[in-house]
């Protein structure tokens, strides 16, 4: 992968998890770097549950040079909205191949 294909700027959010005095667990976002790449995103596609809530799914692929920092359940922020990574896959060269997920209604 070439520093040339890496043009979208994503901000890289880690998630801690605490345990509380009474046992509980407590999840939040830590801020950590940010890192370049290509984004690719897919055609969003409306979702409804039998309930009758709907929402859109959208996937995206953000590809980059290296896992440093991520991780699956982390967070990306790029063009304007925050992304879930639910896969990484590395391949031979070192790049990495980050899938996306946001839900909005």
């Amino acid at each position: 992968m070439k520093i040339a294909d890496l043009q979208t700027p994503a901000r890289l959010y880690a998630v801690t998890e605490v345990e509380s005095a009474y046992g509980g667990r407590s999840f939040s976002l830590v801020p950590g770097a940010t890192i370049w790449g290509d984004f690719r995103p897919d055609t969003p596609a409306a979702e409804s549950t039998a309930e009758g809530d709907a929402s859109v799914v959208q996937g995206a692929d953000f590809l980059c040079r290296s896992m440093a920092g991520l991780a699956r359940g982390g967070r990306l922020s790029l063009k304007g909205f925050d992304w879930r990574i639910v896969s990484l896959d590395e391949s031979a060269d070192g790049s990495v191949r980050a899938r996306l997920e946001r839900v909005h209604a």
